[in-house]
């Protein structure tokens, strides 16, 4: 099925990013990611689609999912996108033929996070359940399942070559060792819940989100609390840098903010008219190179495409 979508471009006097903004879902978009040429949205009306990053118009890849599709991720250099469901249900697609390679039901509740780990060629999917499902991108084997009791899995990303961190729905922040898939540390850092994780490799700090709406920085190595910020007045859904000197949050509370990561202030922030959604933000991709997108319960995608002006 071909979506309609419609493309706006924002006056740069009005707003001094310059944003396309691409809609043809209809429904709340839960998860984005891209490539050098393509932007992919999945939303609930069960749809997995791809976008243009040249001008916003949708190309002849659309995938129709048996149920909405809460995560997706390319990986295996772009060559192929997983997408998890609410059910559990994870199919893994050739992008480049639209042709399904794997349908897999290891997990039983919602997949909310899946992330590559291209450095081992390995795939991370977490649920809503704590379950942690670990894939070899190339075999699409299963090597283990992890049970991290740590409630819901809402964001997956690497702390240094060979451990990754996990963000709980319980609040904690889990870190695993890849040699071994061994636990080497948690700890408590939300109320109610953490959501979105980034590093700082300049500081070797981790910058946390949580539903408290807090930012709260770490050092990576001693997990000691450095600093924390009253940063949104919704859950954080999304934490990713820009570039070496700026990162992004997004939130629930229709806002998205950049940052400059030096000075811990916030460098722009995008709302409404003005860049923002008029509802809850869900979704973030940024390439650290200056292009950044983020999507919403609005059904809108805005993509960033001009580094030069940050």
């Amino acid at each position: 099925m071909r979506m309609k979508s419609t493309k706006t471009i924002i006056d740069p006097l009005q707003n001094p990013l310059h944003s396309l903004q691409i809609k043809g879902h209809n429904g709340p978009i839960y998860s984005i990611d891209a490539d050098d040429t393509y932007l992919y949205s999945a939303a609930s009306d069960k749809y997995v689609t791809r976008w243009l990053k040249s001008n916003g118009e949708q190309d002849t890849f659309a995938i129709r999912c048996e149920a909405a599709p809460f995560a997706i991720a390319l990986f295996a250099n772009a060559s192929k996108i997983a997408i998890g469901l609410s059910t559990g249900q994870m199919h893994i697609v050739d992008v480049s033929d639209k042709k399904e390679l794997h349908h897999f039901t290891q997990h039983k509740v919602g997949i909310f996070a899946i992330y590559e780990s291209n450095i081992h060629q390995l795939l991370f999917v977490g649920d809503a359940d704590g379950i942690l499902s670990i894939w070899d991108t190339e075999t699409l084997k299963l090597n283990i399942v992890l049970p991290l009791n740590c409630g819901k899995i809402r964001c997956i990303k690497h702390l240094d070559p060979k451990t990754i961190m996990v963000a709980g729905g319980n609040g904690e922040i889990v870190i695993l060792e890849l040699e071994f898939m061994n636990e080497v540390h948690r700890f408590f850092a939300h109320e109610e819940g953490t959501s979105a994780l980034c590093l700082d490799e300049s500081t070797r700090q981790i910058i946390s989100g949580g539903k408290d709406a807090y930012l709260r920085w770490w050092d990576a190595d001693s997990f000691q609390l450095i600093k924390a910020l009253p940063a949104h007045k919704g859950t954080i859904y999304g934490l990713a840098f820009i570039d070496s000197q700026r990162f992004v949050s997004v939130s629930r509370d229709k806002t998205v903010k950049i940052w400059d990561a030096q000075t811990r202030q916030v460098w722009k922030k995008l709302e409404g008219e003005n860049g923002g959604h008029r509802q809850s933000i869900n979704a973030l991709w940024t390439n650290h190179q200056g292009q950044f997108a983020f999507a919403g319960d609005d059904k809108m995608i805005h993509f960033f495409p001009f580094n030069e002006q940050l």
